[in-house]
């Protein structure tokens, strides 16, 4: 995946009517295939900003909307948690978030 490709399904997560931003907010299931995806996506745009100087303004914005979203929906998970979102993927999207800006 490209950096551009990355973006763009990011890009696509965030504004999309049924995308995972919808999705973690109203802690509907998420098909593990389509996790992995933006996971990897969430990775090629870590890579994408090592060593560069800033995060864009909206992409940063986007991006801690969504570790907002994730980190508000996880908090209503106690008696049952929507398929796809194990320990494990939650762990390693919030990992990915931070290491958006690790680099930058």
């Amino acid at each position: 995946m490209t950096a551009e490709d990355a973006l763009a399904l990011f890009n696509h997560e965030y504004d999309a009517d049924d995308g995972l931003l919808f999705r973690f907010r109203m802690s509907d299931d998420v098909e593990t295939e389509r996790l992995q995806r933006f996971l990897s996506a969430l990775e090629v745009m870590s890579d994408y900003y090592e060593g560069k100087t800033h995060v864009e303004k909206a992409i940063a914005y986007r991006v801690m909307a969504f570790r907002d979203t994730l980190s508000a929906s996880v908090g209503h998970w106690k008696v049952s948690r929507p398929k796809g979102m194990t320990t494990n993927m939650v762990t390693a999207l919030f990992i990915a978030f931070s290491s958006v800006f690790a680099s930058a």
